[in-house]
């Protein structure tokens, strides 16, 4: 809106565009540009519409952090001159609307993460895998891919103690999606469970072996998943899914299988994170863009799941006194706090935290899928949660020293 007001005032009065950005905007604008190598010429269109589009988001950001009682700072970030398609380009997930359940609970899990084993208050032992390094997925919407591979890659380095890339890229490039589900494939966007099934199926090479791009090919791997119907319809359902005999994944890999946690449930979600490693989450990432460090609590009830990241940790911040999640993001080790962001969480009452993500199709939804779920946690975090299983968890193997 204020890019049309500054345009209406430049034909109306004579004024540029950029005399009407406040000065400091504009200085802050050239900075970004020297900072992050962009490639505006003064005086083009190109420069006028990111300037406007930078001072917009600073307005933005001032108003949070304006606000009394805050637990973030909002500011400039990598992707502060991005319109909002490109930044829809950096999302790109999500997992699976069950064209069953709907606005339901969903059903429990089968497998033992609900153990009794009392948590600690704080867990970040997972922030110190060398995989924490973070990535950048680009202008491909790719985090579905990115995210399923630095969770296998984040259980390789914690059971196998191996530490090198897996391949997002080939991810996008073989897995198929034929129902749309997450949206249309590659970097148009896909889903973790697809990921993760694929992997299980067909394995997956390293980062050296197919490296990231950024960018739809053809697969070259000889593998391209052939997903039925039914098998999607199956992976929208809480619960392990096995390796079989054949399974080049558990031959290459090492991976047993992978399971998709109960919806919308706090505990083993958890206890998935604790006991076996990190977990993809998916999420309503509106406004994370502004993130720079603190608590996030910017998100609505009512969300729309549109991204998928990495959750690594949870802990409790003594100055703010607020407990947080800490998450992985996929937007370069510049995003937030050394690529990271820290959502707030509350034990007593993130279950109760929901609204309905009524735009699935945009994010978690596949055809014939239902119009709306329901999404419980901040910015939907419980909503849906998919973790691989590389080896029957021991009581030492949670508390390994990085």
């Amino acid at each position: 809106m204020k890019l049309i007001a500054a345009a209406i005032l430049s034909l109306v009065t004579g004024v540029s565009i950029e005399e009407a950005v406040p000065g400091n905007h504009i200085a802050a604008f050239h900075s970004f540009i020297d900072q992050h190598g962009k490639n505006y010429k003064k005086g083009t269109h190109e420069y006028f519409k990111r300037l406007t589009i930078f001072s917009n988001r600073l307005h933005r950001a001032e108003a949070i952090n304006s606000r009394p009682g805050r637990l973030w700072t909002a500011g400039v970030s990598p992707l502060a001159d991005l319109t909002p398609e490109e930044l829809s380009q950096k999302k790109g997930w999500a997992g699976f609307a069950s064209p069953t359940r709907g606005m339901g609970r969903g059903t429990r899990s089968s497998v033992s993460l609900l153990q009794s084993t009392q948590l600690p208050d704080q867990f970040l032992n997972w922030t110190k895998l060398n995989v924490m390094k973070g990535k950048d997925q680009g202008g491909c919407g790719s985090c579905w891919a990115v995210t399923a591979a630095t969770v296998l890659e984040a259980h390789r380095e914690i059971y196998h103690r191996k530490k090198e890339p897996l391949s997002a890229q080939q991810l996008v490039n073989c897995v198929q999606n034929p129902r749309n589900c997450g949206g249309s494939g590659g970097c148009k966007g896909a889903t973790v469970e697809l990921a993760m099934a694929y992997t299980l199926k067909h394995g997956l090479s390293t980062e050296a072996e197919v490296p990231y791009t950024g960018t739809d090919q053809d697969c070259q791997s000889g593998a391209v998943a052939t997903l039925q119907l039914t098998d999607q319809d199956d992976l929208a359902d809480a619960g392990l899914r096995r390796a079989q005999g054949d399974s080049r994944g558990f031959h290459s890999l090492g991976i047993h299988g992978w399971e998709k946690l109960p919806e919308n449930e706090y505990l083993p979600l958890m206890r998935a994170l604790y006991h076996h490693g990190p977990v993809a989450v998916s999420v309503s990432a509106s406004s994370w863009d502004l993130y720079m460090n603190g608590i996030f609590d910017y998100c609505d009830k009512n969300a729309i799941i549109d991204h998928a990241v990495v959750l690594v940790g949870y802990g409790r911040d003594q100055q703010l006194g607020k407990k947080y999640w800490t998450i992985l993001n996929s937007w370069g080790h510049g995003f937030g706090e050394k690529g990271m962001i820290r959502l707030l969480r509350d034990d007593k009452e993130e279950e109760n935290w929901c609204g309905v993500d009524n735009q699935p199709e945009l994010g978690t939804g596949c055809d014939g899928g239902p119009s709306a779920v329901r999404v419980c946690g901040m910015c939907g975090i419980l909503y849906d949660t998919v973790v691989p299983h590389f080896t029957h968890k021991n009581s030492s193997s949670r508390v390994i020293a990085y």
